[in-house]
């Protein structure tokens, strides 16, 4: 776990010290351009001068504290703030520049998320905790179960995550309909819409996978219209953050539907150190309900695959070449009052 010394004019300011293999790329993709530094190897102005990068991880607050306005104001020749997690909306857009580029993670986390999708999903459509429970009480019952092959799978976001649940969907012989903000067709899907047809396609929805990032455009986008169109026997499964639904309207929704299903591995309500997890609504009271602790994307390969990501991108970069994960800053002014509102 070392450093790299060497002295260069540009420096990437690193939270954590890069891993070997993560400074052997950072050397391949960027040609040695860059010399990496910790927050506490910034000795004087010179150095806070040739931070042109920030790497982080934007869901540490402690490793977010690099971003207050106090120290971005050090660092006037920022060009791009380079996150190792996919989602950014963590970050107060508003304190950063809008010279400097914001890249969330994308494609890091997919394929293990995409894993844990399915989990959820098959626990549903096979009724797993029900059959164990009532087995486990004596009783032999055959449970109504989902047969994938033939359903539709809707996923909200045909991205880094969408991509490969759409993969591992086809295997299972689903259709599968993505959607996204361009409507650019994407690999693995059968079809994918643009945003403003949601309402369109809730209604074919088997299986709905949110795989959204959190921004003003996509706060509580599912709400209770939105439920409302979808099938009573559908299975939501969201992995992407707790505010693109409503919690009230998924609560009340679940318990007035017991057919319908939902596994959550984000929450709304995130407990500090030393507090109870809890949300405002006992979801855990109800059968049709599975919840996780946000731990979809972690495996022990997790952090190495995202920092290496990472890198690749600043590469990109360095190269001048189109950046993965790049945000539109105004899809997120504004984000963190209307999390306040409802918390």
């Amino acid at each position: 776990m070392s450093l790299n010394q060497s002295k260069t004019r540009k420096i990437i300011l690193a939270t954590k010290p890069l891993s070997d293999e993560g400074d052997k790329l950072l050397a391949k993709v960027t040609q040695n351009s860059y010399d990496v530094r910790l927050p506490t190897d910034l000795k004087n102005d010179d150095d806070n001068l040739a931070v042109e990068i920030i790497l982080l991880d934007s869901a540490r607050p402690d490793q977010m504290q690099v971003l207050s306005p106090e120290n971005l104001e050090h660092f006037p020749n920022l060009k791009l703030i380079q996150s190792t997690r996919a989602g950014v909306d963590a970050l107060r857009f508003e304190d950063i520049p809008s010279s400097v580029i914001v890249c969330g993670n994308v494609g890091a986390y997919g394929d293990q998320i995409a894993e844990h999708v399915f989990g959820m999903i098959l626990y549903f459509a096979r009724n797993l905790g029900i059959s164990n429970e009532e087995l486990a009480k004596g009783a032999w019952q055959i449970p109504q179960s989902m047969f994938l092959k033939g359903k539709t799978m809707l996923v909200l976001g045909a991205g880094g995550i969408g991509e490969p649940v759409g993969r591992i969907a086809s295997v299972f012989g689903m259709k599968t309909i993505g959607l996204n903000t361009s409507g650019k067709q994407a690999p693995n899907f059968d079809h994918v819409v643009l945003l403003e047809r949601l309402d369109e396609v809730l209604k074919l929805a088997d299986v709905m996978v949110v795989a959204l990032p959190l921004t003003v455009k996509t706060f509580h986008l599912i709400d209770e219209s939105k439920l409302a169109i979808m099938k009573p026997t559908a299975i939501l499964v969201n992995v992407a953050r707790g505010h693109i639904i409503s919690e009230k309207a998924l609560f009340e929704h679940l318990k007035n539907y017991p057919d319908f299903k939902a596994g959550l591995d984000v929450w709304w309500h995130y407990p500090k150190r030393g507090e109870t997890f809890a949300q405002r609504f006992p979801f855990f009271e109800l059968a049709n309900f599975l919840g996780t602790p946000h731990d979809s994307g972690i495996v022990p390969e997790t952090e190495e695959i995202a920092l290496l990501n990472s890198i690749e991108n600043i590469g990109r970069y360095s190269r001048s070449e189109a950046l993965r994960g790049q945000m539109n800053r105004n899809d997120y002014l504004g984000l963190k009052e209307l999390i306040a509102r409802v918390e």
